[in-house]
């Protein structure tokens, strides 16, 4: 696992996005995560999250010239 990956885990918990334990989800399937993306809700949390996924994205080898999104 790359180190950016750990990193996004880490902040994902942090923020309260990724949850451990037993949740039931609209399906009815029971999980014992949940992520709860709608949680990176400030500016610094979307910046950061465009960071992740730009790290990403370059770790890939997929060959690009612009990244551009929220």
């Amino acid at each position: 696992m790359q180190a950016y990956q750990r990193e996004f885990i880490r902040f994902a918990i942090e923020r309260g996005v990724l949850r451990f334990g037993e949740f039931t989800l609209k399906s009815g399937r029971t999980s014992p995560y949940f992520f709860n993306a709608g949680l990176f809700d400030s500016g610094a949390a979307l910046a950061q999250l465009g960071r992740f996924y730009a790290a990403a994205v370059a770790d890939s080898g997929i060959d690009f010239d612009v990244i551009f999104g929220p």
